[in-house]
């Protein structure tokens, strides 16, 4: 089971209605867009990391770790935005001939905006995702008449991220077993056979999932028990 899953499942909030939960979630994305605000921005990120942290009890540690790639991701992003060539009134900047190239007061404050715009997002994502377990998504989804085209395309991509986690860190395991990863000559070529066998592998669990729903005379509909 992955660690999102597991706090969505024994987290101090996972009784609540989870109609309510994804209200308060949607709020905490549309919300901060809506009033273009900083200070805004810090109070529903406040809001978020403090009823995951201290009200759902998921341990702050896994909950920054989990956090971590995303944000590097938006850091990489935001750098490129953040670095502006022939601009004006720079804070910082480097010359190369006849070029300007630096930090402007204005790509400063675009940056910062959208970086705790784009966080109040995400810790709103998190608060959803790390205290509603995915078949109360799902179940809140079918009640308010999404197609359920939508709702099919969820369940298995749900269900195709367990199959490709689960495959990597066992073709991993085997490789480190066998000393794949002792040094960069051997870490090389098992990443790029780690590659190759994962696709193939993923392509044979999704083939038997297909013959497992077709076993199940699966027509479009997941059925939850509701």
């Amino acid at each position: 089971m992955l660690l999102i899953d597991r706090y969505a499942y024994t987290n101090k909030l996972k009784d609540y209605p989870p109609q309510v939960k994804i209200i308060f979630a949607c709020g905490g994305i549309v919300l901060p867009r809506l009033i273009n605000n900083y200070y805004f921005d810090l109070l529903t990120i406040t809001i978020m990391v403090t009823l995951v942290v201290l009200i759902a009890k998921v341990p702050f540690k896994n909950y920054f770790k989990m956090l971590l790639l995303p944000i590097s991701f938006l850091i990489i992003s935001l750098i490129t935005i953040m670095v502006s060539i022939n601009g004006d009134n720079y804070l910082h900047y480097l010359r190369i001939g006849n070029m300007y190239i630096g930090i402007t007061k204005t790509s400063l404050f675009t940056v910062t905006k959208l970086f705790t715009t784009v966080l109040s997002s995400l810790t709103s994502v998190y608060f959803l995702i790390l205290t509603t377990p995915i078949i109360d998504i799902i179940k809140v989804l079918k009640r308010t008449k999404i197609p359920s085209l939508f709702i099919e395309l969820m369940v298995l991509i749900y269900r195709s991220i367990f199959i490709f986690i689960e495959e990597a860190s066992n073709i991993y395991l085997a490789q480190t077993m066998k000393f794949g990863y002792e040094n960069n000559k051997n870490t090389l070529k098992s990443t790029s056979l780690l590659i190759r066998n994962l696709f193939l592998r993923v392509f044979l669990k999704y083939r038997e999932m297909n013959i497992s729903l077709e076993c199940k005379l699966y027509d479009g509909d997941f059925k939850l028990g509701d």
